[in-house]
């Protein structure tokens, strides 16, 4: 029994974050005001998406997995935005960090994340991941209309918050 206790708390404190497993270097953000860099990777269906494709709405970058509890934790969050700001200009593209399509796309579907969904499926290595610099998921960035970095690493209610600073609720 006790030993049930202690992973579950050691569980519980790595768990804040999933992290890269052999990181050399700390994550450098991107600095604000500077043009995000650009993704062009598959989506569920094979086909290709830009991030830049969504230039002239604020996006929202994602970085997740679905084997990442954290990620999946912060779901109904980005589901509860998606909601509230989709109508007002806001797109999400989340990049996922899965090697496993069938995992990544039974995510999805259970979780109901319905905006856009992209990933190479080469994990850490992925080019998006590798692009912004994540070492942990989960990861967000926020861009404004024409691809500039506003925020990042915001979850929850200051996420929602930031958001709302750039597209009011009325």
């Amino acid at each position: 029994m006790k030993r049930q206790i202690l992973i579950g708390v050691s569980s519980w404190l790595i768990c804040i974050s999933c992290q890269r497993p052999t990181t050399t270097s700390a994550a450098k953000a991107i600095p604000r005001a500077t043009e995000a860099p650009d993704i062009n990777l598959p989506q569920p269906n094979g086909s290709k998406l830009a991030l830049s494709s969504l230039r002239g709405k604020y996006v929202l970058v994602d970085f997740w997995a679905s084997w990442c509890g954290p990620c999946r934790a912060e779901s109904p969050n980005l589901q509860k935005i998606y909601g509230q700001f989709h109508s007002r200009g806001l797109e999400i593209y989340s990049v996922s960090l899965d090697v496993n399509p069938a995992r990544w796309h039974q995510a999805i579907a259970a979780d109901e994340l319905a905006w856009h969904h992209v990933s190479d499926l080469r994990g850490w290595q992925s080019v998006g991941a590798r692009a912004y610099g994540v070492h942990s998921i989960p990861y967000s960035v926020l861009l404004d209309r024409e691809g500039r970095v506003l925020a990042y690493n915001l979850r929850g209610r200051a996420l929602g918050q930031k958001i709302s600073e750039y597209i009011p609720l009325d």
